[in-house]
């Protein structure tokens, strides 16, 4: 029962993948009617120009777009060329324009980029060529024109605060980034000064532009939120897509999450860039689709507030952008730690308790394949006793198989005394029938919760183990075919065989013939396919614990016990 279960999993999940592969890229959206654009983001070179962005301002996608803007052409402040603020720490190095007071780069100064000629530092700020910036805030509400590329001042610029103003029409609005000595933090507060003779309604509205890249550290992008109690995820190459097998698809109208918007931005395996409102319960987090399966936005917005001439009015949101290191987000709070995906919420503990061992190991075995080795050693070491228990089970009705056929075919027209004598023999042969399959219940949580310890630890980025394998969060290639260009992996390969020998080893029991010739034969050649793409990491440990699995089954096999 436990071998079908799991070729019904993998062959549902072959299903999908094939499924949303042969679907191919889906027709680019244009702007929902009735929504008004930004500015032009510019054609990237060769390619036709994108749509532009969408306002994130109207109360619903399907408002109607503002009036013109009343403001007289002459009474606008001259247009000002575009200034450069860089702001650095021993851990990241920002740059902001006064074009918009937008974020321009966020360079990881501790994580490099080894894909790249030169081996830059990681930079978390994803444009297309043309972008305005990221944090922008169009304020189109106020009356003024789109202000998302406006051209600010530059009030102040020291060392960890940056201030930009703009004032048009007796409106000043001031955009301040506070950033810390020594962390990924930071805080952007925006007041708008309301010193004209007008009374406004303002929407307060941030966005975080996400594009996609190349970059193996890129290939899981997706805009994220934390809204209503629960992470919602839009993937980067499902912006922009609908129906059941674009999985983290991304409507072309946007999606709205709200309420309680604890934070939201986009995210990468390792890294994270997210802005945290002040007020959670007045906030919405918007996926807007900016490029289809190319380019989107998490638009953090508030709903129209009165602004009386003579007021002002002030919003400010913390923001991280940096590495998901579990102890920095639980310190920086707001719930950001549930941006590490580690599975279920039953799962998260074990995932978090194996993430912690691998780091302990580490520190003791200074090379991560290494400890990935010892940890599935002392897991096997952990679950042997339930794991003997099932291949002894196992083995005992694998001898007692003859006689339940005799039974089957003396009692076949008697189902109920078919079962009687059947019942009859497990209990003289001191055989549960259920001893194979629960053990091996028991022991799944503990190989879930690894598996997303290794896939969610930032600790295994670039992370060598010997020879080709020179990092254990990225499939390994030993060398490529000529002509063919298909990759030549050999930890998938010997994890396959290892399937194959492990299948010849286990004691049949039920299955007949062909089903058990179909398991040696399909279930390695699926997993081997399926861990092809897998980091290395994941794959090395699977074949350890394949290999281990074998020696265990060896001993027992041997065993007069088992007999």
């Amino acid at each position: 029962m436990d071998r079908n279960f799991v070729l019904a999993v993998v062959l549902s999940m072959l299903v999908l993948l094939t499924w949303s592969s042969l679907r191919g890229p889906q027709q680019e959206p244009g702007p929902p009617e009735g929504i008004p654009a930004l500015t032009e983001p510019g054609a990237r070179p060769g390619e036709e120009p994108g749509p532009a962005p969408r306002s994130v301002e109207a109360p619903t996608p399907a408002a109607a777009a503002p009036a013109a803007d009343p403001t007289p052409e002459a009474s606008r402040e001259p247009r000002r060329p575009e200034k450069r603020v860089t702001v650095a720490n021993d851990l990241f190095r920002a740059e902001l324009s006064s074009r918009g007071g937008t974020l321009q780069k966020w360079e990881l100064m501790k994580f490099i980029d080894r894909s790249l000629p030169g081996e830059p530092p990681v930079d978390l700020v994803t444009l297309d060529q043309g972008d305005i910036g990221t944090l922008v805030t169009p304020f189109a509400s106020l009356g003024l024109g789109d202000l998302s590329a406006a051209g600010y001042r530059v009030v102040e610029a020291d060392p960890l605060r940056v201030v930009f103003a703009l004032e048009r029409d007796g409106i000043e609005i001031r955009k301040s980034y506070r950033f810390e000595a020594d962390s990924y933090a930071y805080r952007l507060r925006i007041d708008v000064d309301n010193r004209s003779t007008r009374d406004l309604r303002p929407r307060f509205a941030v966005r975080w532009r996400a594009t996609k890249r190349e970059e193996p550290d890129f290939k899981d992008q997706a805009l994220i939120a934390l809204a209503d109690g629960g992470v919602e995820r839009g993937r980067i190459d499902g912006l922009g897509r609908t129906g059941v097998f674009a999985m983290g698809a991304v409507s072309p109208e946007g999606d709205v999450h709200a309420p309680d918007v604890e934070w939201g931005g986009a995210e990468l395996r390792y890294f994270l860039a997210v802005l945290v409102p002040e007020v959670p319960r007045d906030a919405e987090a918007v996926f807007l689709p900016v490029v289809a399966q190319r380019a989107g936005d998490t638009v953090l917005r508030y709903r129209e507030l009165d602004l009386p001439a003579g007021s002002s009015l002030t919003r400010e949101y913390r923001g991280y952008i940096g590495p998901k290191e579990s102890e920095r987000l639980a310190a920086f709070g707001a719930g950001l730690d549930r941006s590490l995906f580690q599975g279920w919420a039953w799962v998260a503990p074990l995932a978090a308790f194996f993430a912690w061992m691998l780091h302990v190991m580490h520190a003791v075995v200074p090379n991560y394949g290494v400890a990935i080795i010892l940890l599935t050693v002392l897991v096997r070491l952990v679950t042997a006793p339930l794991t003997a228990k099932q291949m002894k089970s196992m083995k005992r009705m694998s001898a007692i198989q003859p006689k339940l056929k005799e039974l089957q075919e003396k009692y076949g027209d008697d189902r109920q005394r078919q079962s009687q004598e059947m019942m009859k023999l497990y209990k003289e042969s001191g055989v549960n029938p259920l001893g194979g399959c629960l053990p091996m219940v028991l022991q799944l949580p503990v190989f879930i919760g690894l598996y997303y310890a290794l896939q969610s630890s930032i600790d295994l980025r670039q992370e060598p183990f010997f020879g080709w394998i020179n990092d254990l969060s990225r499939p390994e290639t030993l060398f490529t075919l000529p002509g063919l260009g298909i990759p030549v992996r050999v930890l998938p390969l010997v994890m396959g065989a290892s399937m194959v020998l492990q299948q010849r080893m286990t004691p049949m029991t039920t299955m007949d013939p062909a089903q058990a010739r179909m398991m040696m034969t399909v279930m390695p050649v699926m997993f081997t396919v399926l861990f092809y793409q897998f980091p290395s990491g994941l794959v090395l440990y699977w074949m350890v614990s394949n290999l281990l699995a074998i020696a265990h089954q060896m001993w027992v096999n041997r065993s007069k016990e088992s007999a």
